[in-house]
């Protein structure tokens, strides 16, 4: 399922008709900007024009364990995406100027430990995560964004590059409750959280490895890294 589907699917929950209480109870959503701090040998992987961080964001959706009353254990589903940075190719005998993007993906099942039940303040808790990774690259011509919009045709790539693996993470965060006037509205809140997450020895393309060989086709050098990572996630939980 696409991300928007998955989005669209969680509103459409978020937003049913159903009691204040145990709507309260029944259900998270989050919609989070998220900072990417790589470590160890996937940092030295990476090159980039923002001392090596990650910049993205993602969604995530939680269910309380318990159909009635109350549980402090949710399960669901944890969407993240980290952008690193964009990479240039000269022109070529064949081929104009490339640039070419790297990303990172997770998505995965997604644990939640709420460490205190109030209705008000600030409530921390514990997120467990097991899910997939895959690191990206996409190969486009270098328009500018002018040429772009004039010629009115997207900027098909030429050229991708995915690599799966495995990616476990441990965070803590907390997120703040404010006073509801009424039980039937909608309660959201700021949250913080700071997740390690650890990854397996991935393939991944080497930065300043891509090329356009004498035939004209487009070349590249891989290596292999763990992607561990600190990942500093902040945005808007509604439930």
């Amino acid at each position: 399922m696409k991300a928007r589907h998955f989005f669209f699917l969680a509103c459409f929950f978020l937003f049913s008709k159903a009691n204040g209480q145990e709507y309260r109870e029944f259900m998270q959503l989050g919609l989070q900007g998220s900072l990417g701090f790589p470590v160890g040998q996937f940092r030295n992987s990476i090159q980039n024009s923002f001392g090596k961080t990650g910049l993205g964001g993602g969604l995530h959706v939680l269910f309380n364990t318990r159909k009635e009353g109350y549980a402090p254990v949710f399960l669901g589903v944890d969407f993240n995406y980290l952008y690193f940075g964009t990479e240039k190719t000269p022109e070529s005998q064949f081929l104009p100027p490339l640039k070419t993007t790297f990303n990172y993906f997770t998505l995965g099942p997604l644990f939640r430990v709420v460490l205190v039940d109030k209705d008000h303040g600030f409530v921390p808790f514990v997120d467990g995560l097991v899910g997939l990774k895959i690191l990206n690259s996409k190969t486009r011509v270098d328009n500018s964004l002018v040429t772009t919009l004039l010629v009115q045709e997207p900027n098909e790539a030429l050229f991708g590059t995915n690599y799966e693996g495995f990616v476990t993470g441990l965070g803590l965060g907390f997120f703040y409750k404010s006073h509801r006037k009424e039980m039937e509205d909608l309660a959201t809140a700021f949250f913080v959280k700071l997740t390690f997450e650890y990854g397996d020895k991935t393939r991944y393309v080497k930065r300043n490895s891509i090329a356009v060989d004498p035939e004209g086709q487009i070349t590249y050098q891989t290596g292999h890294t763990p992607t561990s990572l600190i990942n500093l996630q902040f945005g808007i939980l509604g439930w």
